[in-house]
């Protein structure tokens, strides 16, 4: 029972907290008008469009912080967002801690974001003192938390939970030993419409808390079943790096990769619910387009061809590419001694070739320190004190330096001209037709090695989402354009149906440099689906593995409807009249079939009673997610996707179905959140 004296204790401390976040919006405001309505206008457009939320938006607001760098305008802009959602929710838990170095208790109110006043009335969720609502289900003695001065041990008095919405406290939930706390994340799933996904910080667990706390300093790999969070956590790990290692990651230089246009739309609707407002984000065409201008390269590429018959995917298959690349260097290593071993030249020598860096650099490491040489013996010539014998000396040695830096050139000019050619042909990749996806990857990966990136500079972490559906050979590009191994990798193998790419985690660990610094991670719960739900896709799956199944949280709901018949047209079509005019969720309609899929496309658009929420998904398009739009997509584009009720239109069930298949439908039917229709046609 609610004790009402708490309540309005607690609804007091709301009020006052709100008027403090309202007068701080007001002088924030003021100051940021000083750059004019009509930008403020625009950046708000900017912001607003899925189209121009990204790189558009971030370069208006750069050159307005150019224009008046006095105001800090980025920060204060990006501050005003946040403001925006704590008006609505400034916090959704309390914690009651006692230090016993200290006479009072100490009370600490945490929300999405942090709020200072006088003092800090709102605890960021990423603080390291707010891992303790995480991690402690229920209020006892002696809870750790890592600070920066080490571990810290105090007493959990209380552990408060709050139901705010539109800044009114609607209730609160005292956390204590008899409290299922599955109750609450039941709670926040019936609300969640689904279409569009939502912020999880109120019901991170213990298991997803390790993930985003894990030292982004090293490859991180985490294996998740359906629905167990893995993107909605990925995106919390993001955000939780930007705020403790500001210094060593930075969002303009971290990239989100993920396999298609769908994935990049859907995910980043979260972005700005979390803070995050400047982060690159896209699939690895994107990225290699961006390579491919940004390093002027004179090569033709069709990156929408992407089966090469003649090529691998497989480890084998890399490591002759790598040994073709430790040939071309081993070679290079052998001219660049033989220039040195001339006695003219070889007091000039000793750098060591160095075969973790491309080529051409070092190459050019020789020469930079040719150059410095030259400035040494430059300034013994202006020495006076120096006899004019010895400056002729120094002369003489400059001239056999320069005539030494020439062959080098000559060396560097003649490798590059012949060697990228020379790789390719032994790999049997033609330079002179138009390179598919694949082979340009391949092109890429040997001219990072051979020649270098100019241009481009490296990411300083990498989110990998879906990881499942990427090849070893991306993932070998990929890791060539990270800093040191800063990956977070999130997937389940038991949704890649592409032979072509990965088929263990392991495969990952075996193209990347830093391999020896990895951790991984398994999350084995799903919250999205009801019971139900979860038992028929386990089904559907466990005569091919029992690896990875989800398990359930026990919410219960409807027994999903299973229909085996042709003639089903009708019947669903008058279903989804039905739902449009009283389910205001999401619902999606996945389809075995591309040609099932534009039949019922074409009849749905002359239905005016859902023409306005109608979405058809399309992998080479961006799209705008809206909470009740009725989605229609085939099996391989619904990957990473969730809505409230779910239309899956199957192959009838066969006693040969393949692996692979089932994936294909176990991965369309754990799209459902609450309900499910499943037709085998």
């Amino acid at each position: 029972m609610v004790n009402d004296s708490i309540l309005n204790e607690e609804k007091g401390k709301l009020s006052k907290t709100i008027e403090l976040l309202i007068k701080a919006r007001g002088v924030l405001n003021k100051v940021v008008q000083r750059v004019g309505v009509e930008n403020l206008d625009l950046l708000e457009n900017l912001r607003n469009n899925p189209e121009t939320s990204g790189t558009d938006f971030f370069v208006f607001m750069e050159k307005l912080s150019i224009q008046n760098t006095a105001l800090n305008l980025k920060d204060k802009f990006l501050r005003l967002e946040e403001l925006k959602y704590q008006l609505e929710e400034p916090y959704f838990a309390r914690l009651d801690l006692k230090d016993s170095k200290k006479d009072h208790d100490e009370t600490f109110y945490i929300g999405k974001f942090g709020f200072t006043d006088k003092y800090p009335v709102i605890i960021d969720w990423r603080a390291k003192i707010a891992s303790i609502y995480y991690r402690y289900r229920y209020p006892q003695k002696k809870v750790k938390y890592e600070s920066e001065y080490g571990t810290e041990t105090l007493d959990l008095l209380l552990k408060r939970t709050f139901d705010i919405e539109k800044g009114k406290l609607l209730k609160f939930y005292n956390n204590d030993i008899k409290l299922d706390e599955n109750e609450i994340i039941m709670d926040k799933i019936q609300k969640r419409t689904g279409g569009v996904l939502e912020d999880i910080v109120e019901t991170i667990q213990k298991s997803q808390l390790d993930i985003i706390e894990a030292d982004p300093r090293q490859v991180c790999i985490v294996q998740g079943c359906v629905g167990s969070g893995k993107s909605t956590v990925a995106i919390h790990k993001l955000a939780h790096i930007f705020f403790n290692f500001p210094k060593l990651i930075h969002p303009e230089r971290t990239i989100l990769i993920v396999k298609n246009q769908i994935l990049v739309g859907y995910l980043s609707t979260l972005f700005p619910k979390l803070g995050i407002f400047n982060i690159n984000y896209g699939t690895i065409k994107d990225l290699l387009v961006n390579l491919y201008f940004r390093e002027a390269l004179s090569i033709e590429i069709n990156l929408d061809k992407a089966n090469d018959s003649f090529l691998e995917y497989n480890i084998e298959s890399i490591r002759k590419i790598e040994q073709e690349i430790y040939s071309m260097k081993s070679k290079l290593d052998e001219e660049i001694k033989k220039i040195f071993e001339n006695p003219e030249y070889e007091s000039y020598g000793g750098q060591k070739f160095d075969y973790n860096i491309s080529a051409l650099e070092n190459i050019n490491n020789n020469i930079e320190d040719l150059n410095d040489e030259i400035e040494i013996q430059e300034g013994f010539i202006s020495d006076e004190s120096i006899s004019s014998y010895r400056k002729e000396t120094h002369r003489m040695n400059i001239k056999t330096i320069k005539k030494l830096m020439t062959r080098l050139k000559k060396l560097s000019t003649d490798f590059k001209r012949t060697s990228l050619t020379t790789a390719l042909l032994n790999i049997n990749i033609e330079t002179k037709k138009k390179l598919s996806y694949n082979e340009f990857l391949c092109y890429m990966y040997i001219f990072i090695e051979l020649v270098g990136l100019s241009n481009f500079k490296k990411y300083e972490y990498c989110v990998i989402d879906e990881g499942q559906d990427f090849s070893a050979l991306e993932y070998l590009v990929l890791g060539k354009l990270v800093l040191n191994g800063r990956f977070a990798i999130f997937g389940d193998l038991n949704q890649g149906f592409d032979n072509k790419n990965i088929s263990d985690w392991s495969e990952i660990l075996k193209v990347l440099d830093s391999s020896e610094r990895s951790i991984f991670f398994e999350l084995d719960t799903n919250y999205r689906s009801t019971k139900q739900i979860i038992e028929l896709a386990n089904n559907i799956l466990s005569g091919f593995t029992k690896l990875y199944l989800p398990k359930s949280i026990d919410r219960n709901g409807e027994v999903p409807e299973v229909t085996r018949n042709n003639d089903v047209e009708n019947e669903f079509l008058m279903k989804l009249e039905t739902d449009s005019l009283n389910y205001n969720k999401s619902i999606g309609i996945i389809f075995y079939d591309s040609n099932l899929l534009n039949k019922f496309k074409l009849i749905l658009e002359k239905t005016n009673v859902i023409k306005d929420r109608l979405i058809v998904l399309d992998e080479t398009k961006r799209i705008s997610y809206i909470s009740s739009g009725i989605y229609l997509m085939n099996f391989e584009s619904c990957k990473g996707l969730e809505f409230s009720k779910v239309y899956v239109f199957s192959k009838k069930i066969s006693s040969n179905m393949t692996f692979n298949e089932a994936k294909k439908e176990f991965v369309a039917v754990t799209r459902a959140m609450n309900d499910l229709v499943v037709y085998y046609i």
